[in-house]
């Protein structure tokens, strides 16, 4: 039988590159196509050189003819927009917009939407959890979980949403990497306070992805809420100590402490909108989701579901001792090479 093809929009960034593993390593895996804007860049090359059976293909998720020509004779499709390369407004546009697409294609039976919990619902509509790289997202969940699955009765394409969290990677690259002391001592400096962050390793989101793919009848109009664990400052820097045996303590901060100590912090959030809101700006609007434990305080993660459809989910200890991180900066996604700039910030320099 001929493997079914998955088109994954995205699939150069950290989290589509995750999904496109998972779809070629499984047991019985699938063919795969990348959606890329320059899939003859160095960077692409190097990025997929392991994986030679990979499809890339030229265009963008804002090129619509470009998505409507790589999502023939697709089986399915994982859609992951870049809410840091375009504005709210697009991104909402483009996941709409690529469904409608999606539903003209004869072969295409599973879309997939990759989600952030979109904190403006769960708070209803207060402006301080208004983080302008979470609302497009959520919006367009809204616009799926509005319809049946399938959209039309004489309509074979099912549809999912996947919802995940701030990757575990961000700590070593990302938002979260700490500040190390004169004396060697971790210091994760955070405006987190007591709250929660729902974290997701990269292997896991892959694993989540994967298996939806697989049991398209079950998540059929479905989202699945998905995480890899919940940590908090603390908890963070203790169990690094523990793992990796180094010192390591947080000390909460204030979100303005913590945007000023951005390089970055006046740069435009959306980089095709120079004249949109700031990083600052947003990130301001984005810790107090966590700090004050939105989504731990909702109960929207279910970790013995979690470990149900995924048995090799990663605790924060597990992850540590894989990853042999023991509290240090480095590259661990393309584009930056600083320590303070988020995965999916990282985006903006994917081809």
């Amino acid at each position: 039988m001929a493997q079914k093809r998955i088109l994954v929009i995205g699939g150069t960034g950290a989290q589509g590159f995750a999904v496109v593993k998972a779809l070629v390593e499984a047991k019985d895996p699938f063919t795969v196509r990348v959606l890329s804007r320059n899939p003859d860049s160095e960077t692409v090359k190097e990025t997929f050189k392991d994986y030679p059976q990979v499809e890339l293909v030229k265009g963008s998720f804002m090129d619509f003819d470009s998505v409507e020509r790589a999502l023939q004779d697709c089986y399915g499709v994982f859609v992951n927009t870049d809410g840091f390369t375009v504005n709210e407004a697009d991104e909402l546009w483009s996941g709409i917009r690529i469904f409608e697409i999606a539903n003209t294609i004869p072969t295409l039976r599973h879309f997939v939407y990759s989600s952030i919990d979109y904190y403006l619902r769960l708070t209803n509509f207060d402006h301080k959890y208004a983080a302008h790289h979470t609302n497009g997202k959520g919006r367009v969940h809204t616009y799926l979980d509005g319809m049946t699955s399938p959209a039309h009765p004489d309509s074979k394409l099912v549809w999912s949403v996947l919802i995940t969290g701030p990757y575990n990677e961000d700590l070593i690259g990302g938002p979260y990497v700490p500040h190390i002391a004169a004396d060697g001592t971790r210091v994760f400096r955070l405006p987190l306070g007591e709250g929660y962050i729902p974290f997701m390793t990269l292997q896991d989101c892959g694993a989540f992805a994967l298996h939806m793919f697989q049991n398209r009848e079950e998540w059929s109009g479905k989202t699945l809420l998905a995480t890899s664990h919940f940590s908090n400052g603390k908890e963070i820097a203790e169990t690094l100590s523990r793992v990796a045996g180094v010192k390591a303590r947080y000390e909460p901060i204030t979100v303005k402490e913590w945007v000023d100590t951005l390089p970055y912090a006046n740069a435009p959030v959306s980089s095709m909108y120079p004249d949109g809101i700031t990083v600052g700006q947003n990130f301001s609007m984005w810790w107090p989701g966590f700090a004050n434990s939105i989504l731990k305080n909702e109960g929207t993660r279910d970790l013995g579901e979690m470990k149900r459809i995924n048995p090799n989910l990663q605790s924060l200890e597990d992850w540590i001792r894989e990853t042999k991180w023991d509290g240090t900066a480095r590259q661990v996604l393309k584009g930056f090479k600083d320590g303070g700039i988020t995965a999916e910030m990282q985006q903006l320099r994917a081809e």
